[in-house]
């Protein structure tokens, strides 16, 4: 029996290796495009942001766009930084 469960294993096919790694790059690529995704999303709210600041007039208001650049700046700047050290390109 143990015997027969070798062969068999000998006999796999060598594609599995392929198949890990194209999962793991799947995986990665889904990654890069989840976080292109994002990066995305954060400059159109930039945009929206920078139009709401040009607009407004309260000074509060304005203290609140100023906060939210800030906030979008900062995720922004860590989806960058993510990228270049995980090395996705």
């Amino acid at each position: 029996m143990i015997n027969f469960i070798k062969k068999i294993e000998l006999h796999k096919p060598k594609n599995q290796k392929n198949d890990s790694q194209e999962s793991k790059n799947d995986i990665e690529y889904s990654k890069k495009q989840d976080l292109i995704k994002e990066i995305k999303i954060i400059c159109n709210e930039l945009d929206k942001t920078n139009i709401w600041f040009q607009m407004e007039k309260d000074s509060d208001l304005i203290d609140a766009c100023i906060h939210q650049r800030e906030v979008l700046h900062a995720r922004y700047r860590y989806l960058i930084n993510k990228i270049k050290f995980d090395k996705i390109s």
